[in-house]
C-alpha cells in the first residue's frame, strides 16, 4: 500500500510539471514588440493657420488721378520652417514636417527653408478714385504651426523614446492689395496687411 501511494504522488507531480513550465513564455508576452527597432515617426497636434503678410508698401492716390507704376514692396518679416532644435534642417525636423503636411492636407515648406528676404517688384495700376484713397500693396504667406511628438523605436522593438516641442512651416507666397477703410474678414490676408500697414 505504501508503495502504491508513492507511485501515485510521483505521477501527480509528473503531470503538474508541464503546467509549471508553460508559465515562462507567458511572462515574455507582457512585453510585446510594439515597433520596429530604429523606426522613427511623429504625431502633430494643435495646428494653427495664420495669414501673414511678409512684404508691404503703402500707396496713396489723389482724387481725379490714377496710377500705373512699378511698386517695390519691402521685406517686413520672414518665416522659417522647422522645429525647436539647433539644426533646422535635421532629419528629425524632416520627419515632423512630413507628418504635418499629411495632417493639414497641403505641401508645406521643408525644414530649414525661409520665406524670401528680398524686396518684390510688380507693376500695379490703381483706378481714379472719387476721393483720396490709400492702399497697402503686400505679399504674404500662410503660416502653419503646432506641437509635435517625435518617436524613436528602441532596440528590440518593445518600447520607444518620445520628444516633444513646437513646429512651424508655411506655404504659398502670394501678392495683393488692401484698400484702407474697406471691410475685410478679420484674420484674412487683406485685413492683416491693412492693420500692419497702418491703415
Amino acid at each position: 500500500m505504501k508503495v502504491r501511494r508513492g507511485i501515485r504522488i510521483a505521477t501527480v507531480l509528473a503531470l503538474a510539471a508541464p503546467a509549471l513550465i508553460a508559465v515562462a513564455p507567458g511572462t515574455a508576452s507582457a512585453y510585446p514588440q510594439v515597433c520596429k527597432a530604429g523606426e522613427k515617426w511623429a504625431t502633430v497636434s494643435g495646428t494653427k493657420v495664420t495669414n501673414a503678410p511678409t512684404h508691404m508698401q503703402g500707396v496713396s492716390i489723389a482724387p481725379g488721378s490714377n496710377l500705373t507704376r512699378t511698386v517695390t514692396i519691402k521685406v517686413d518679416r520672414t518665416f522659417s520652417a522647422g522645429i525647436d532644435v539647433t539644426t533646422e534642417a535635421s532629419a528629425k525636423a524632416g520627419v515632423v514636417l512630413a507628418k504635418a503636411s499629411v495632417t493639414v492636407g497641403a505641401k508645406l515648406a521643408v525644414a530649414g527653408s525661409r520665406t524670401t528676404s528680398k524686396s518684390i517688384t510688380d507693376t500695379w495700376t490703381f483706378p481714379t478714385p472719387p476721393r483720396q484713397r490709400r492702399y497697402v500693396v503686400w505679399s504674404g504667406t500662410r503660416v502653419y504651426g503646432g506641437r509635435y511628438s517625435y518617436h524613436v523605436c528602441k532596440p528590440g522593438g518593445r518600447s520607444y523614446t518620445t520628444e516633444s516641442g513646437p513646429w512651424r512651416s508655411y506655404r504659398t507666397q502670394w501678392v495683393g492689395s488692401s484698400l484702407c477703410g474697406a471691410r475685410y474678414p478679420k484674420g484674412s490676408m487683406e485685413y492683416n496687411a491693412a492693420v500692419l500697414g497702418g491703415c
